[in-house]
């Protein structure tokens, strides 16, 4: 509970100085910070597969985009086409490195991406070759900064050897025979 608080006194205030500063570096919004945060967190001390992960995903959404704004048609089908593009890329490098670059963290920079960018996109997909290298740049810096701010709060806090700071019941628990 205590490296708990302690890294989350560092995240509260690197998001504060972030939502501060973040107009100057071009980032509009904290939550793809706080994101890129989370991913260096989860599962114990940040790596360089979940970094990878994160830039993965980035790049899949922007290649979805991509063929959205140049390639399919846009209607439902066209967006599907493009989604099961996306992030069967994100599947397929998890599922060829074994997990090394983790799905669940490409999959997380794929929502940063998409979840950033769509807005603009929707509102002018012809805009996409000029807006989209600049809201990509930008997700790719504010998941650098938010995946520095989980390695400087694991210096400061390191877990513990098992990775854990406490033992979490499981979600789901099922007895043998108790069908």
């Amino acid at each position: 509970m205590a490296r708990s608080a302690l890294i989350g006194a560092v995240v509260t205030l690197a998001a504060a100085f972030m939502a501060a500063i973040g107009d100057t570096l071009g980032i509009t919004n904290i939550w793809p910070v706080l994101l890129a945060v989370a991913v260096g967190l989860a599962g114990g001390i940040v790596s360089l597969g979940r970094i990878g992960a994160f830039v993965v995903g980035t790049l899949a959404a922007w290649i979805t985009l991509a063929l959205g704004a140049g390639v399919l048609p846009q209607t439902p089908l066209g967006t599907a086409l493009g989604v099961l593009v996306g992030v069967g890329i994100v599947a397929a490098v998890a599922a060829l490195t074994r997990d090394v670059v983790p799905l669940w963290a490409g999959l997380a920079g794929y929502a940063a991406f998409t979840g950033y960018y769509w807005p603009l996109y929707d509102a002018n997909p012809t805009l996409f070759l000029s807006e989209s290298p600049v809201a990509l740049l930008t997700v790719l810096l504010a998941g650098g900064i938010g995946l520095t701010i989980a390695a400087v709060a694991e210096m400061i806090a390191p877990p513990p050897p098992d990775g854990h700071d406490h033992q979490e019941p499981p979600a789901l628990l099922i007895e043998e025979g108790a069908r």
